[in-house]
């Protein structure tokens, strides 16, 4: 029995430009494009829409989505920074149980695919009981995630988060309790049972939360598997301040003379480096994960996103702590933040590239292809053998009504607005239909009882 549903839309992008007359075939068992073919015959038609390949969400704490709206206001602190909105993330994370969890991961995620998203890289380190406890099942909430992407139909790659201290000679915060697993050993273990029924990838936090040879353990298990390694890297001047403090280096520079770069490890943030470190990522063909919306709301500061470019870096876009989860409004900030800083306008445009569409169509693939090779995954394209992973555009919406084929690509980066992503496939199978979502109502519903309980 053939499965495939062949899409004819107005107008779909191949290899960075608009065509027409192009049918897309897409097969839900397999969840791969059959074929991209001229031929528009038997196909099922899209009048007014185009189709793109989906958004690749690089970097998620979906939990923290319980908590968009609740930290804008002054703490008492002479000065408000990440530091002190972590007070209110961890108290927080101390509260929710696994079906909280749960119930706060689908909402994160109906978002995302209202948002054209269709794989979200998870980062996921609330692994045990607020005291630190392991459930009986120690990936019961890892499992929780797992669930809540199934059920939503969001592809995930779980980024199994390590974590073993409060930072360099410090003890864990309360609130850190339930992120721990002190033994690296229990922490592949519990890995190795989650590997045999989701895509995962290793990510030890950070430097200031585990040790080196708690990190060195991680990358080898990483490597042996093949499996794509991530880690906050210098998103606030403190982190390589401790880093410094314990060993003598910066992170990156740690990283690369433990021979941990390579082009399945992504710096996530990388905010505070040098142009030396930008070096060596680059050297490595490494990747970086940008998270523009999260980094200017926590006062992080501005990612050097054109040194990286210069230096061959791939960028990817993280919607991280969810104040916003916009693709579009990442790959936006991630140039209006250096218009800003420099004064001047196409901030990351190559300098030998004077095509319309050239600045446009390098942050699109940021926010695709970028993120799918970050994650390990075939997705980003549109091409057969790719992930069936794709949404369709509303021409006649507001916000890009005017456009034509030349200028398209332009509007939709600047200027789409959500409300011109209508019909939303992941892995073959329909998602979103005429922006409406099968379970909407209920994971709204069951996210705002939650939040009068933890808010009220």
């Amino acid at each position: 029995m053939n499965s495939e549903i062949l899409l004819a839309p107005e107008l779909t992008l191949i290899d960075e430009r608009f065509e027409r007359g192009v049918a897309v075939g897409i097969d839900a068992e397999t969840g791969l494009i059959t074929r991209v073919t001229s031929g528009t015959v038997g196909a099922v038609p899209l009048p007014r829409r185009a189709l793109v390949p989906g958004f690749v969400n690089v970097h998620s704490h979906s939990f923290q989505r319980a908590i968009r709206g609740r930290t804008e206001h002054r703490t008492g602190a002479e000065y408000d920074t990440f530091w002190t909105w972590r007070e209110k993330m961890y108290h927080v994370a101390q509260s929710l149980t696994p079906e909280d969890i749960h119930d706060v991961a689908r909402m994160a995620f109906l978002e995302m695919t209202l948002a054209g998203i269709t794989t979200v890289g998870e980062f996921h380190y609330l692994h045990h009981q607020p005291d630190g406890t392991p459930y009986a099942d120690p990936n019961e909430t890892a499992k929780a995630i797992l669930t809540a992407a199934q059920e939503v139909g969001i592809g995930i790659v779980l980024l199994q988060c390590g974590y073993t201290r409060g930072g360099f000679d410090r003890p864990l915060h309360p609130g850190q309790r339930r992120f721990c697993t002190p033994s690296a050993d229990v922490f592949c273990a519990n890995l190795e049972s989650l590997r045999a029924e989701a895509r995962v990838g290793v990510a030890p936090h950070s430097f200031r939360a585990v040790p080196l040879d708690y990190a060195r353990q991680l990358h080898a298990y990483s490597r042996r598997h093949e499996l794509p390694f991530h880690m906050h890297i210098s998103e606030q001047p403190r982190e390589n301040a401790e880093t410094l403090a314990e060993h003598g280096e910066t992170p990156l520079d740690l990283l690369a003379r433990e021979h941990m770069l390579d082009r399945r490890f992504t710096a996530v943030h990388a905010v505070h480096i040098t142009d030396r470190e930008i070096d060596e990522l680059g050297a490595a063909e490494a990747n970086v994960c940008a998270c523009p919306t999260t980094e200017r709301n926590l006062g992080d500061g501005i990612i050097r996103a054109d040194r990286l470019f210069s230096r061959g870096v791939t960028i990817g876009f993280g919607s991280d702590s969810q104040i916003q989860i916009a693709p579009l409004e990442d790959a936006r900030a991630l140039e209006y933040h250096l218009r800003l800083d420099r004064l001047e306008r196409v901030a990351l445009a190559d300098a030998h590239d004077t095509r319309e569409s050239a600045l446009a169509t390098r942050l699109w693939r940021c926010a695709t292809e970028s993120g799918s090779r970050s994650l390990g995954i075939d997705a980003g394209t549109i091409r057969s053998g790719a992930m069936a992973d794709l949404f369709t555009i509303d021409l006649d919406d507001v916000s890009i009504a005017d456009a034509e084929d030349d200028a398209l690509i332009s509007s939709i980066v600047f200027s789409l607005e959500r409300t011109a992503i209508r019909d939303v496939w992941i892995a073959g199978r329909p998602i979103v239909k005429e922006r409406h979502h099968p379970l909407a109502g209920e994971i709204v519903s069951r996210f705002q009882k939650l939040q009068r309980r933890l808010w009220t």
